[in-house]
């Protein structure tokens, strides 16, 4: 093979790679935006460092009751975070602050991102929020939504005769 051969296989490698990496997780990467009230010049530029994307990785899992979702929502407390169930899709909206250790040196590295953000996770049927189970703990919002009596698997039992 040649040199260009070997380069435009690497290539289709690296696209395909891509492809299934943004379709994958297309859905858990979420936009932060920016609020310009930060105070301090460090803040700001640890700000504009920061990517403008993160990842908030979720499952869902249903059962024939309820739907289970499990949002990693790293670095905040759960008075941070809004939740809401708009028809079939869980909203989940919260602002994560930068949280400074010391005011001593400078970044070089910044992956974390920082800023309001918005999460939106379409669910499998109708469920009834009112009746949601919510949890924050180490990172992860866990919500049990027990779904809709409409939405919910009836079993009829086969009688013989």
């Amino acid at each position: 093979m040649s040199v260009r051969e070997n380069i435009d296989r690497a290539w289709g490698q690296v696209q395909a790679g891509w492809s299934h990496l943004v379709q994958k997780a297309s859905d858990a990467l979420t936009r932060f935006t920016r609020s310009e009230r930060e105070e301090d010049a460090d803040t700001r530029t640890l700000m504009r460092l920061s990517p403008d994307w993160g990842l908030l990785a979720a499952q869902e899992r249903e059962t024939d009751n309820s739907v289970c979702v499990r949002l990693e929502v790293p670095g905040m407390q759960a008075g941070d975070l809004d939740v809401q169930v708009l028809g079939k899709v869980l909203l989940v909206s919260g602002e994560k602050q930068v949280q400074r250790e010391s005011d001593a040196g400078h970044y070089h590295v910044t992956e974390c991102a920082y800023g309001r953000f918005e999460r939106r996770i379409p669910l499998p049927a109708e469920v009834d929020a009112g009746d949601t189970q919510a949890d924050y703990h180490a990172g992860v919002l866990t919500l049990r939504l027990p779904k809709s009596t409409r939405a919910r698997v009836r079993r009829i039992p086969i009688g013989s005769r």
